[in-house]
């Protein structure tokens, strides 16, 4: 175990409990202390509650959503209240890496899925999309957008595609290497234990890794395909890649429409193949990896609310996400108090049990009190599967797959890695060529 306890030396992990003990430092709430005895009606009822995050996005269940929007100013502070430390899960999962691991180990966990997110490629060299100063949202200045989420925004790419064509330059498949995480899911899938993995990521590192294609669903489509946006004619990705890298549009040869690859945009429908197997999958699911995704783009960030009330769910990731802001805020509420007063009638104490209720049913629940299932394990990725492979004691299996996927991408050749360092000043380079002229076309919202 002291090996073990070294590898975590450099993630955090626990099931919320100090992250909400940060939050609370920084002022809280006040708990309500006496409900007025004439309290106000609320000025509407309560709107019906809505099992699914998605359900709560314009647009229906089918299209890619935009985030959720984050709380304005004048939201409430978090409570002082930090949450009860809860030890094991319903099936009496200890939540903690040792626990999970001899659970797997054990037989207990056999069906885990695998939601995956830009973070898990940061350290191969892609950024990701939000992190400040860094994230690829604040390094598009040069093309000259109405606003960064433009890029992927279906409408503003049929008036002007010349910037994600640019883009796409330094994301292509084959410029960059498979990260040890990536490596890791295959290792799930060699000791058979992988039901899935769900990834919002269209850099395809997943296939060069060698996961097998049918574990892998990209609810964000991928370069794989490409087909005329205009009459749906389909196209070789091949004929993609060599009009994109001879800094041309590509367009359809039969109604010169524009052709772009099948990434999912804002505003376009996620492949029917996400929707039938996350149906099939999550039920099956004992064991939910959540690792460097934001979860906050639907329907991709409902999964986490699909699996059963006793799976286990672990984060991975540099920050807490995943849990419902309005919630957070509600947690310095009395509901004892609130429950007493709502049998009374008292009509105000009824909205807000109502609203803390629905609100607690979705998303992650680490630092919450009623949090049986759900840990964090704070740090990058890599660092976090690290760990976890030794407290499985696969560390020599995933250190020879490592070994394997970086011998083949050296194999791959030099000129591929030159290509891939000029591709990569498309993405990071703040230079002032400027692309284009800004597009008229309104802004469906966040990415």
């Amino acid at each position: 175990m002291d090996d073990v306890t070294e590898k975590l030396s450099k993630v955090e992990i626990n099931d919320g409990k100090e992250a909400a003990k940060n939050i609370s430092e920084q002022g809280g709430a006040q708990a309500l202390k006496q409900p007025p005895s004439s309290p106000p009606p609320p000025s509407s009822p309560p709107p019906p509650s809505s099992p699914h995050p998605q359900d709560r996005n314009s647009g229906g269940e089918d299209g890619r959503q935009p985030p959720e929007q984050s709380p304005s100013s004048s939201s409430p502070p978090p409570p002082t209240k930090l949450p009860k430390e809860t030890k094991t899960s319903p099936k009496g999962v200890p939540l903690t890496l040792e626990g999970v691991a001899k659970a797997i180990k054990d037989g207990k966990i056999s069906n885990i899925v695998v939601m995956t997110g830009a973070g898990i490629s940061v350290s191969a060299g892609i950024p990701d999309f939000r992190t400040p100063g860094t994230g690829l949202y604040d390094n598009l200045q040069k093309y000259n957008l109405p606003s960064p989420e433009d890029m992927f925004n279906i409408d503003f790419f049929r008036v002007n595609p010349k910037p994600f064509c640019e883009l796409a330059k330094g994301l292509y498949p084959g410029l960059y290497k498979p990260t040890p995480t990536h490596c890791f899911i295959r290792l799930l899938a060699e000791k058979k234990v992988l039901l899935r993995n769900f990834t919002q990521n269209i850099d395809t590192l997943e296939f060069g890794a060698k996961i097998p294609k049918e574990k892998v669903v990209q609810a964000h489509g991928g370069f794989s395909s490409a087909r005329c946006i205009k009459c749906g004619t389909a196209y070789s990705p091949d004929f993609v890649r060599r009009e994109i890298f001879a800094d041309r549009v590509p367009q359809c040869e039969k109604c010169t429409g524009l052709v772009k690859p099948d990434i999912v945009f804002f505003g376009e429908s996620l492949p029917k193949r996400f929707h039938r197997l996350s149906a099939e999958d999550m039920p099956k699911c004992d064991l939910l990896l959540v690792l460097g995704t934001s979860l906050q783009v639907h329907p991709f960030a409902g999964l986490v609310d699909e699996v059963d009330e006793d799976c286990v769910r672990l984060l991975f990731n540099r920050e807490p996400v995943g849990r419902c802001a309005l919630a957070a805020h509600m947690r310095g509420l009395d509901k004892d108090r609130l429950k007493e007063f709502a049998r009374r009638g008292d009509t105000r104490a009824q909205f807000l049990l109502q609203m803390i209720e629905r609100q607690e049913a979705v998303g992650l629940r680490f630092g919450m009190e009623n949090n049986v299932r759900d840990m964090f394990v704070k740090g990058n990725c890599d660092d976090g599967v690290l760990a976890f492979a030794e407290a499985l004691g696969w560390s020599e299996d995933l250190a020879k797959i490592i070994a394997e996927v970086d011998g083949a991408f050296k194999a791959s050749g030099e000129g591929q890695k030159k290509q891939a360092l000029q591709a990569s000043d498309n993405i990071t380079s703040g230079s002032e060529k400027k692309t284009g002229t800004p597009s008229p076309v309104a802004r469906k919202g966040e990415k």
